[in-house]
């Protein structure tokens, strides 16, 4: 599935790295985006959940069609760069994220997207500036979200 539709979708952006500061405050919405089976079962190899010692199986288990929470964060660097970029010559290097909470489940048939809000900027000099975004995935048709946190990156020139 991926990218299901740019309806609602907006974007920040700037010409250049330095202008970061102008973000202060401004939001964002990325496109509404939707996690298929075969990516599952990919993430769920490659981060050896298929070799969990204690399956999500059972009455109590969340279902086949749970989409993890580590993959779901995993998804808001190919999300976000929808929505915020610089023009110029730039690299974000991930600084990481805090504040995360998984708040209701998102599963395979859940389209989702990103709400994002430029919190702070801060000034890190030659290395360029962090810019700090507060993130929310709202669920199509739920009013609690799927999860939030706050993502750092670290916007450098190249």
């Amino acid at each position: 599935m991926g990218i299901l539709s740019a309806e609602g979708a907006t974007t920040l952006n700037v010409p250049h790295p330095s202008q970061a500061p102008t973000l202060l405050g401004e939001t964002f919405t990325t496109p509404w985006f939707a996690v298929d089976d075969e990516r599952v079962k990919d993430f769920e190899k490659a981060s050896y959940h298929d070799e969990y010692p204690h399956a999500y199986e059972g009455e109590d288990g969340y279902g086949e069609d749970l989409v993890e929470g580590f993959h779901l964060l995993s998804l808001l660097d190919v999300l976000c760069n929808h929505s915020l970029w610089s023009e110029g010559p730039w690299i974000a290097w991930n600084y990481g994220l805090d504040n995360v909470r998984f708040v209701s489940v998102i599963r395979t048939t859940d389209p989702f997207r990103i709400h994002g809000e430029v919190r702070e900027v801060i000034d890190r000099g030659e290395q360029g500036h962090l810019v700090v975004t507060d993130l929310r995935a709202e669920v199509r048709g739920r009013e609690r979200p799927g999860f939030v946190a706050t993502q750092r990156a670290l916007w450098s020139t190249v």
